[in-house]
């Protein structure tokens, strides 16, 4: 059975005189593709009447389409919508029949009183269409408009949303945004979200979120066991007046099998073994990036103008490794400097020094370079002229920027997360690396937490560690300590440096030796205790 729409109201303004007119639609050209594809739906029965209405309505009000509005109303003869009505929306969506037609089933709907028509009078108004003046209705802003948006957090097509996450370990979020009408994405919704307890004690707060193509993707660091247990993530969403909050419960765990110690999945020992070459895939070896679960491994350079992907066995272990695939980024980036992802492994980056660019690239398939196709770029030669090291916050809405031309590091606020198009620069420069004879920096890291933050120079193959007082804000960086790599570490020409998710080992990239070292830390992210491995 047909759903009734006299449940809903048109508000059509009628003239104070008769209107009459043979062209009931002024020109098919006039009429939005989306008003008759809504036609369509609904003669298919794939959308509701409501959304139908909406572009019954977005015609009258517009003066598109003139109907004439019977005098007498009889709503007893008919109460649904007859079989013909729908089948006539339908061929006229595919221009099979005129807009006379058309217009007599709306007509027909009106005068059973199945559309309920709210009359309002108005002074006559005149237009010239087609060198004739004929009467027009006249287009009223004030008319009701029928707005609504659909919302959904962590749905299934997020793959990384679960409702569970360990202290020390990422919780993931994916937030939707819809139209009313059939589905689609939408951009410009009001959102905010936040992370409380149980007993709503603020746990953590994303403040305002921007939807890119409708989605947004973020994640945050569970930083503490005061997260342990049940929590909640609250989303709210505002568009067009009407307001809606989704809440999400998930489970934060002390470690993986609930045991009392904090424990992360990191490099473990099987990751201490003798430096790795990569000179068979790269002879210019210049940036290292693992996937968030470290069961892949990625390296640029500057000779290949490629992204090498690789597999490991298991976590962070590099001397598995098995090549799978390269990704030329050579259209974009010639003599690449570093690259990054994000954490869900959909985006990654390519940092060029020559050009001062950082290119953004989609991954169809996620932490797979073959799938990578080139989105955007940004362009970093306001701030400095060879820009060398590139790391995010967890969030994705801050850019850091190691550059050499003036030994410092840059950050950038994104106000589309994970969008460099939409950076911009926050401080500049932010802060000038110490020493001052340190002349060219080159790896650019950060602890889990971002309360400290590492660089690795060039010219005196040092990693400097600094405390950020602040967390995720550079400004705040003051020196802690200044680790010399040691000459068995393959210091010649020092490039990349990463860390594993547990601050306990070190990889440190070089182009002299174009190898991987490996260094232990006794205490996470304390380079006074690390020592070399291999």
């Amino acid at each position: 059975m047909y759903n009734l729409l006299s449940v809903l109201s048109v508000l059509i303004i009628i003239s104070t005189v008769p209107i009459v007119s043979a062209e009931v639609i002024r020109g098919e050209s006039t009429v939005p593709d989306w008003v008759k594809n809504t036609a369509g739906w609904w003669a298919s029965e794939q959308i509701p009447d409501s959304a139908f209405l909406q572009g019954i309505q977005y015609l009258i009000n517009e003066g598109i389409m003139i109907v004439e509005i019977p005098t007498e109303i009889d709503s007893e003869s008919a109460e649904e919508v007859p079989g013909w009505v729908k089948n006539t929306a339908g061929w006229w969506a595919e221009d099979k029949i005129h807009d006379t037609t058309f217009v007599s089933g709306i007509e027909y709907l009106i005068g059973k009183g199945i559309i309920v028509v709210i009359e309002s009078q108005v002074e006559e108004a005149k237009c010239n269409f087609k060198g004739k003046e004929v009467v027009c209705p006249p287009i009223e802003k004030e008319a009701v408009e029928i707005n609504d948006f659909y919302l959904e957090v962590n749905s299934g097509s997020c793959s990384y949303c679960v409702n569970w996450a360990y202290v020390g370990d990422e919780y993931y979020l994916q937030i939707e945004t819809y139209d009313e009408q059939h589905g689609k994405y939408i951009d410009g919704v009001e959102i905010s979200a936040k992370i409380i307890s149980k007993d709503n004690e603020l746990r953590y707060n994303f403040g305002m979120i921007t939807t890119e193509n409708g989605i947004y993707k973020g994640s945050v660091t569970i930083s503490s066991i005061d997260w342990y247990a049940e929590n909640i993530l609250s989303v709210t969403a505002e568009y067009n007046g009407i307001e809606k909050t989704i809440e999400k419960e998930f489970e934060v765990f002390r470690s993986v099998g609930n045991k009392s110690a904090i424990t992360m999945v990191g490099a473990g020992d099987c990751a201490h073994v003798s430096s790795q070459s990569v000179s068979a895939w790269e002879t210019g070896a210049q940036g290292l990036w693992f996937s968030s679960d470290g069961k892949k491994m990625f390296l640029i350079g500057y000779t290949g103008d490629d992204v090498n992907e690789f597999t490991l066995t298991a976590p962070y272990c590099i001397a598995t490794k098995s090549f799978v695939d390269s990704f030329d980024v050579s259209s974009q980036a010639s003599a690449p400097t570093d690259l990054a992802f994000n954490p869900t492994g959909d985006k990654m980056y390519v940092l060029q020094a020559a050009g001062s660019e950082v290119y953004e690239y989609e991954l169809s398939t996620r932490w797979t370079v073959s799938s990578a196709s080139y989105t955007g770029s940004f362009d970093l030669s306001t701030e400095d002229g060879q820009p060398r090291g590139i790391e995010f916050n967890p969030t994705g809405d801050r850019m850091f920027i190691a550059g050499s031309a003036g030994d410092e590091i840059n950050q950038y606020d994104l106000s589309v997360p994970w969008n460099v198009s939409s950076a911009s620069a926050s401080c500049n420069p932010c802060f000038a690396v110490l020493p001052a004879s340190e002349n060219e920096l080159e790896g650019l890291a950060f602890s889990k937490a971002g309360d400290k933050m590492f660089v690795s120079g060039y010219g005196k193959d040092n990693v400097y560690e600094y405390i950020l007082s602040v967390p995720w804000d550079v400004s705040s960086a003051s020196l802690a300590y200044t680790f010399d790599i040691p000459t068995g570490g393959g210091h010649q020409m020092a490039r990349d440096i990463t860390f594993d998710p547990t601050g306990k080992t070190l990889f440190i990239i070089s182009d002299g030796t174009n190898k991987i070292h490996v260094y232990k830390l006794s205490e996470a992210w304390t380079l006074s205790s690390a020592s070399f491995v291999g």
